[in-house]
């Protein structure tokens, strides 16, 4: 009841936001959610549009590029606050178990103490008070000055790097906008290779330019220091307030580039009134 209460109140004052300041808030459209299973009115921020235009101003990427991602950031479901980006990989993990809505990977979890599911982040793609009383949905952020594994303000702490997981613990790992973050892919592929049971998925989203042929290397770490092979670009962080490096730039190989080792991936293109947005990676662990 209190969650519900607290979900119309944000979906109320949303809808005066866009009543009282039609400059800043405005209607988008009416859909089902997928973060958080509900028919929702989806709401576009200038503010948002704005703020990452100031990001993208000096990146030397096209202007489509930097288009999708003020649209890929923004469309927020007035309930949960999801962006468009969130809600289509929500909406790729629930495609690829078979699930109709986010209600129903709930009561799976509920119901399948087997079953488990890892989000690099803290309830970010799935947006529901319930799973954070589930000992199976399983979330992490990267506090880089932590010990793995260790809770850090009720959260746990986790380099994609080197999980501190068992072999096979997960069905499901899920990131959104992580690995253009991490110096050392082959790690981070690996790792979460190790901890997906034989079948399980990664569903992940990066920041993909269709419009560059090859992804490019920005800046690696060598004896444990930063070397940049362009120039630094930092991407907005909700966690380091100061943003956060891009160690690479992925172009329209992503799905190519993110396949290692048998670790095929694959991607889901997701379009809006046939304008491009945004892409869904995803690859599946082989059984045995």
């Amino acid at each position: 009841m209190k969650s519900r209460f607290k979900s119309v109140s944000r979906l109320c004052v949303t809808a005066l936001k866009m009543v009282l300041k039609p400059h800043v808030w405005r209607y988008s459209t009416r859909e089902y959610c997928p973060s958080c299973n509900r028919a929702s009115i989806i709401a576009y921020s200038v503010d948002v549009k704005r703020h990452i235009e100031r990001i993208t101003s000096e990146w030397k990427s096209s202007d489509s590029f930097k288009h999708s991602l003020i649209q890929r950031e923004n469309h927020f479901c007035c309930y949960c606050n999801a962006s468009y980006r969130l809600r289509m990989n929500a909406n790729t993990v629930l495609e690829l178990l078979g699930l109709s809505s986010s209600a129903d990977l709930l009561r799976r979890l509920q119901k399948d103490k087997q079953f488990h599911v890892y989000e690099t982040a803290a309830y970010n793609t799935f947006r529901s008070d319930h799973l954070r009383k589930l000992s199976n949905y399983v979330v992490s952020e990267f506090f880089e000055h932590c010990a793995p594994g260790v809770s850090v303000n009720s959260i746990r702490n986790e380099n994609l790097e080197c999980l501190t997981f068992p072999d096979n613990s997960f069905d499901v790992v899920i990131n959104s906008d992580v690995l253009e973050h991490v110096a050392d892919l082959d790690k981070a592929l690996s790792e979460i290779r190790r901890v997906l049971k034989p079948g399980g998925f990664h569903v992940f989203t990066v920041p993909a330019d269709h419009n560059v042929s090859e992804t490019l290397e920005r800046a690696r770490v060598v004896d444990g220091a930063i070397q940049h092979l362009l120039e630094p670009v930092m991407h907005g962080d909700s966690i380091r307030g100061d943003g956060i490096l891009a160690f690479r730039d992925f172009g329209r190989d992503a799905s190519r580039y993110m396949s290692r080792d048998g670790f095929t991936c694959r991607e889901r293109r997701y379009a809006v009134d046939h304008e491009y947005i945004t892409s869904v990676f995803y690859a599946q662990k082989a059984c045995r």
